[in-house]
């Protein structure tokens, strides 16, 4: 009686098993072909305009350039000031997908520049306030920085020594802006970068 018993356990749990296989099979399929269409749809769009994207903007920003003598600094600088010339978009967290479907084919090549160049900008700008606060030039640290958070960039190191700049000075109210505009970001280091604000807030 227990050998029955056990095989018609055994064969109710292989037809459970064989079940559940066959619906993550099914799924997995519709999930790969709602991909293709989506990715066909996208390779039909037309060319869209793209020159009134919100690229960055340095008009009325003013940097730090050429205070101080520091190899590191002047990298920076130069970096920065090269990618001035160029056109600079916050991408992050958008596909090659999304941005054919929404703009077209013909601008993904240029589009995905864009991308590239903000996030060098992204990594100059953490270096150059990450060195300026080594050398104790806080207050052009915290300019490079808050720069930096007002493009949105999502390097957390960049949010967190703004952070603690601000948390030295007492200044909680920036803080909470800081988190304000960091509850946008369209990135997965938002949370994180949202948690680590606000333990600054608790301190």
């Amino acid at each position: 009686m227990a050998f029955f018993l056990l095989i018609g356990w055994t064969i109710i749990f292989m037809a459970v098993v064989s079940y559940k296989r066959m619906k993550a099979n099914h799924q997995n399929q519709a999930a790969e072909n709602a991909f293709w269409n989506r990715e066909n749809a996208a390779n039909l769009t037309r060319r869209q305009d793209i020159s009134k994207l919100d690229y960055v903007d340095f008009s009325g920003v003013k940097l730090p350039f050429s205070l101080f003598e520091d190899d590191l600094l002047k990298q920076c600088e130069t970096q920065v000031l090269a990618l001035k010339e160029k056109k600079i978009l916050n991408l992050t967290g958008i596909s090659n997908t999304d941005l054919k479907l929404k703009y077209g084919p013909a601008n993904l090549p240029e589009l995905t520049q864009c991308d590239q160049n903000f996030t060098l900008l992204a990594r100059t700008l953490n270096t150059w306030g990450q060195r300026l606060c080594e050398l104790s030039y806080k207050q052009e640290a915290i300019c490079v920085l808050a720069f930096a958070v007002s493009i949105k960039s999502d390097i957390r190191a960049t949010w967190q020594l703004l952070a603690q700049l601000y948390a030295e000075s007492n200044d909680t109210a920036k803080i909470q802006a800081l988190k304000a505009t960091a509850a946008s970001l369209n990135s997965l280091t938002r949370e994180p970068i949202l948690a680590m604000l606000e333990s600054y807030i608790d301190i």
